[in-house]
């Protein structure tokens, strides 16, 4: 086993990177009928099945005992909701249960084979690629070949933008030469910078937190050579200027790329974004904070999409306290009643298709209450306090919270590409040694 796991890691780790490249639409492609997304998630729970009772037997540590709890609580939601294990559904619902096992990959994996090793030196050369697929500049020949052989072809989101950057710059700022470290942070960050401002207000937030913490991390290294972060600083100024002028057009931040806005149309599951000013003009509110404001007892944004976010997850929260679900939630037997609402006909997207909430805790939340919800909590405090055994410091929230504020706001973690992503590298990163 050991011996097929070392000659396939080339090709696995090659499968992450066009993950990280491709996104959506490499998980898209069809084999034999199915999905490559599909045939992950299954893997997912397979492994999930076997290497958390190997591991609770044989290399037992405190995130397998967390995993392991995690995956009988699942098994006992089954049969106390009486789910049918055969329906396909009830493991797309559960997959971020099933995508934790790829934790064990990142863990497992052979980092140091020579061809692996070859391939990590050459991730930098991913930002460019990232970048210009960010801006929705695709390459003819590649999105006709999405187009033909998988289910969705679709330009990379913010998200999964975020995902590459973060996973880059601090693989190379941990456990590659320090002297990238001023490169990593105020010429690439900055450059991204703009691109996610314009997608997702979420992602954008979660890259701004990472180039902060990261500053923190390596303060010392920043104090010692005043003289060259000043430098890098001044440039990383102008790249932002430059990478704002490239994807906005203008200074001024106003959406303008015909491109980018196209995608997003195309994109959208949401409600359209209202001019919500006038309206509360007009209602004479006053006190509106950061585009909340207090509408009858109910939280309410001016800025449209954050609103429709809003209006699931208070009638998520209001329906599981009614249907007394707080402790172990509905299960994962059919959509959340909240997006099936025949009174918001909007939230199932202008293609009926959306199901999802849009928010990695409340989903684990409204699939296993807060068992489950806590279950997880608790899993990452345990990754976190791993590291600070091996390494005496909480670097790797640097990964983690970014990641997971992104999250917060988005669907990344209820698909395939990005908790792939995620679970590996908290695996790798937990192996690898700075």
């Amino acid at each position: 086993m050991k011996k097929i796991l070392y000659n396939t890691s080339p090709l696995i780790f090659l499968l992450i990177i066009f993950n990280l490249i491709f996104t959506r639409s490499f998980v898209g492609l069809e084999v034999l009928g199915f999905r490559l997304g599909e045939y992950i998630v299954l893997f997912g729970f397979i492994a999930l099945i076997f290497l958390t009772f190997f591991y609770l037997r044989f290399k037992p540590s405190n995130e397998v005992r967390v995993i392991t709890l995690i995956f009988i609580y699942f098994i006992f939601q089954l049969i106390f909701t009486r789910a049918n294990i055969a329906n396909t559904y009830t493991f797309k619902a559960a997959s971020f249960i099933g995508m934790v096992s790829f934790f064990y990959l990142g863990r497992e994996f052979y980092h140091e084979q020579l061809y692996v090793r070859k391939m990590r030196q050459f991730l930098p050369l991913l930002f460019p690629i990232i970048y210009l697929f960010g801006s929705s500049i695709y390459p003819n020949f590649l999105s006709t070949f999405f187009i033909r052989f998988s289910d969705k072809f679709e330009f990379i989101k913010a998200s999964d933008i975020l995902m590459a950057v973060i996973v880059i710059v601090f693989y190379f700022n941990v456990f590659e030469s320090k002297k990238w470290n001023h490169f990593f942070i105020f010429i690439i960050i900055p450059a991204f910078l703009p691109i996610l401002l314009y997608l997702s207000r979420g992602s954008f937030v979660a890259l701004t937190v990472f180039f902060f913490m990261e500053l923190f991390s390596i303060r010392k290294d920043l104090f010692s050579d005043i003289r060259k972060t000043f430098v890098y600083a001044l440039i990383g100024f102008f790249i932002f200027i430059f990478s704002t002028l490239n994807i906005y057009g203008n200074l001024s931040f106003e959406k303008s790329n015909p491109l980018m806005n196209a995608e997003l149309e195309k994109s959208q599951t949401e409600v359209l974004q209202e001019n919500l000013q006038d309206l509360l003009e007009r209602r004479n509110y006053v006190g509106v904070i950061f585009s909340l404001y207090i509408d009858n007892g109910t939280l309410k944004s001016t800025d449209g999409t954050l609103n429709w976010r809003l209006d699931i997850w208070q009638d998520l929260l209001a329906d599981m306290s009614k249907n007394n679900k707080n402790i172990f939630g509905y299960g994962y037997n059919s959509i959340l009643s909240v997006m099936t609402d025949p009174s918001e006909p909007g939230r199932m997207g202008s293609d009926g298709m959306n199901e999802n909430i849009h928010n990695y805790f409340l989903n684990i939340f409204a699939r296993g209450g807060f068992v489950l919800l806590f279950l997880f909590l608790y899993l990452h405090f345990i990754f976190v306090k791993k590291w600070n055994i091996l390494y005496k410091n909480y670097r790797l929230t640097n990964f983690i919270i970014p990641l997971l504020i992104a999250s917060f706001f988005d669907v990344s973690m209820e698909g395939v590409q990005f908790p792939l992503s995620y679970y590996f590298f908290i695996g790798t990163f937990l192996k690898l040694k700075p």
